[in-house]
């Protein structure tokens, strides 16, 4: 269980960019049984949005919200590792930040929840060009390819995206997730009614479960 008392001892030891001491808090968690999923959102998604708004009132630096943010992302690729699926699925996925989107931790926590449910995961980064991203779609040729965006300036992209990949894949699954669609009408914004809208990781819990 993640008590309030460890997450302020993992959220402190982030501001104080102590890695050691993060990954050591994630490792006790995770001998004691807690979930990849707890941990994702009691720690690196609630800390980090919590960093958020401290940068937003300046009661934290650039430099402090970028050394928490590359500490995150190292954990959840340890995470990856020290959780690999031993039943691994016929199951592929590509994951990728719409263009000039550079928030990427997000993406990259569900490229990570992908493979440790047994998938086979491929993350892009961010800000990857459209034409790119196609082009590792035609290579790949994955069952889900999932798009990450949280600026709502580059819904545009995301629907020219979209359309990309309809006209050259018409029968390709796609996701969507970020926080420029919260609250919004995923249909209405791309024109089709088959892409799906994943707000957190238990609504991906559910869409995994189909599978």
């Amino acid at each position: 269980m993640i008590t309030e008392g460890i997450y302020f001892h993992y959220l402190n030891s982030l501001l104080e960019g102590d890695k050691a001491a993060c990954k050591s808090i994630v490792e006790e968690l995770l001998a004691d049984g807690e979930s990849i999923k707890e941990i994702y959102l009691g720690l690196f998604q609630r800390s980090m949005y919590r960093i958020g708004q401290m940068w937003e009132r300046e009661r934290c630096s650039i430099a402090d919200e970028h050394i928490a943010t590359k500490i995150t992302e190292a954990l959840v690729d340890w995470s990856i590792e020290a959780s690999k699926c031993k039943n691994k699925k016929d199951k592929s996925v590509v994951i990728a930040c719409i263009d000039k989107e550079y928030h990427e931790l997000g993406a990259k926590m569900v490229a990570g929840y992908f493979e440790i449910n047994g998938w086979n995961s491929t993350f892009l980064g961010s800000s990857t060009p459209l034409g790119e991203i196609i082009r590792l779609i035609g290579k790949k040729q994955p069952d889900v390819v999932g798009i990450s965006i949280n600026f709502y300036m580059n819904i545009p992209r995301l629907t020219k995206l979209v359309s990309m990949i309809k006209s050259d894949f018409p029968e390709q699954e796609i996701i969507v997730g970020g926080q420029a669609l919260a609250g919004k009408d995923i249909n209405n914004l791309t024109g089709y009614s088959d892409i799906k809208y994943i707000a957190c990781l238990n609504q991906l819990d559910e869409y995994l479960s189909h599978y």
